[in-house]
């Protein structure tokens, strides 16, 4: 957690927010089928690091595991495999031990001339062989109709993530599954082969790993890692912890309708009491939800490196290459119901991802417009404008016609782009009132009218007043800084 300075110290700045009305935040200017034989498989098997260790198992900390009491067991998928056609079913190393995560991989794939290789995500229903089929028929269609960037010698590859209880005698003695089929959702630690170290994020570390060996992929750039649903929220908390791509290598993280995304501080948007409350909901902050918990053993820092905080975290999510997919009609409530998801925008995914959207452009105090995203904070947001610099990389894209359903979104021409373009990606739909130059937001996360409303009652201080509130605040953050500590209020 982030390091506070003392009550006192505490009490003050937040008086002399309080006094100066400190309310707006000052911006900156923007300026093939059926199983692969064995030599097959060994052909795509490397070596691959361990990650220094540095993810490690989550059991007894992932608060969707602890509340499930380790039997999150739903799910379809519990058939033999069957590699769809254009696939082959291998495995790929994971660390050094000789874990195998089992994977749906492209059939006789380019790899001398591939320069993009897609690693697709599969939701709770573990349903891989489906994922991959849903990728590839979007490369194919975005080659057939010439979008900009799709390159037929892509190479598509869909792990899938066992269940040891539901796929059992599925996997080999080798290949990764986990007991609690939600677990590797947070990026936690395998149960099988017994004894082992690899977790989620691990198998993501080997892919791009993969695919950052030139001895074997000469020419390839680019590596997009898309997940929808469940692996959504894998993938949302892998742009936030994961380590940093190898040299030559460029890595976007796609994710679409998580159930839930991972907070840096305690704040949550309001909700309806009735569906959740934080005094009631013990573990709301608890990783995958928030950072509580999220400490050396299961974090990504080891002995000889000094760990990170959220606002670490933080930064780094933010200058990555991140988009995010919001199906608008994705309203029906199902997924993750537990009250650290409820508390994180209600009982519809669209409107938790809408918040989460709107919460970290406030914590970077970006200049974007959250006209008609209203999520509201019962208290002003830390300002992180210090590690943005009023600022993002990510992208938002909301398809107007997709509920929750991995084709519509990804096979949509908002959700191609996202996943071939390279630069100027569509926004999609958007709230009416809108606009795409950009609108000055409530320090607090209310909406653009709210923060209107107040200007218009005399509640906000002028700009020059609170350009001076936050300067008299950042000399007193300065002051009481000791040894390091960073005051946040």
């Amino acid at each position: 957690m982030i390091r506070i300075a003392t009550r006192k110290v505490v009490a003050l700045a937040a008086l002399l927010l309080t006094l100066c009305l400190c309310l707006s935040p000052v911006y900156a200017v923007q300026g093939g089928a059926g199983e692969a034989t064995i030599e097959a498989a060994q052909v795509r098997r490397r070596s691959t690091p361990s990650h220094l260790q540095r993810h490690r198992s989550l059991s007894s900390r992932d608060a969707s595991t602890l509340i499930g009491g380790g039997k999150n067991n739903e799910g379809a998928a519990h058939g033999p495999i069957k590699a769809p056609s254009g696939s082959n079913f291998v495995d790929l190393p994971v660390g050094t031990r000789g874990d195998l995560i089992g994977t749906y991989w492209t059939a006789n794939p380019q790899n001398s001339s591939a320069t993009h290789a897609f690693v697709m995500i599969h939701g709770k229903l573990r349903d891989g062989d489906k994922y991959w089929s849903i990728m590839n028929t979007a490369l194919d269609s975005a080659v057939k109709e010439k979008v900009a960037n799709a390159d037929a010698h892509s190479i598509v590859v869909a792990p899938e993530f066992f269940s040891a209880v539901l796929n059992s005698g599925e996997y080999t003695s080798h290949e990764l599954a986990w007991a609690d089929v939600n677990a590797w959702q947070a990026g936690e630690l395998a149960t099988h082969p017994s004894g082992t170290q690899s977790s989620a994020f691990e198998v993501l570390d080997a892919f791009v790993a993969e695919f950052a060996d030139k001895s074997k992929y000469p020419v390839m750039t680019n590596v997009t890692l898309v997940g929808h649903g469940g692996g959504a929220q894998l993938m949302q908390r892998y742009a936030v912890v994961g380590r940093d791509a190898p040299d030559g290598i460029h890595v976007r993280y796609v994710y679409g309708d998580p159930s839930s995304c991972v907070y840096f501080t305690t704040d949550r948007p309001q909700v309806d009491p009735s569906l959740a409350t934080i005094e009631t909901c013990q573990y709301y902050n608890t990783w995958r939800y928030g950072f509580d918990n999220y400490t050396q053993d299961v974090g990504l820092s080891t002995s000889a490196t000094p760990a990170k905080q959220p606002i670490d975290f933080f930064a780094q999510y933010i200058k990555r290459d991140v988009v995010s997919l919001i199906g608008l009609q994705d309203v029906d409530a199902s997924g993750d119901e537990f009250c650290m998801a409820q508390l994180q925008g209600g009982a519809k995914r669209r409107d938790r991802n809408l918040a989460y959207w709107k919460y970290i452009n406030t914590l970077a105090r970006t200049d974007s417009d959250m006209t008609g995203f209203n999520a509201t904070f019962s208290a002003p947001l830390p300002d992180w404008s210090n590690v943005s610099r009023n600022a993002i990389a990510h992208r938002l894209i909301i398809i107007a016609d997709a509920d929750h359903n991995p084709a519509l979104v990804f096979g949509s021409s908002v959700g191609r782009a996202a996943l071939f373009d390279s630069d100027a990606l569509p926004t999609g739909w958007r709230p009416p009132g809108w606009s795409a130059n950009g609108n000055r937001q409530s320090s607090a996360g209310g909406s653009a009218s709210e923060a209107q409303a107040q200007a218009a009652s005399g509640t906000t201080s002028s700009s020059s007043k609170s350009t001076a509130c936050v300067r008299t605040l950042a000399i007193a953050v300065i002051a009481a800084s000791v040894g390091g500590a960073i005051l946040l209020v």
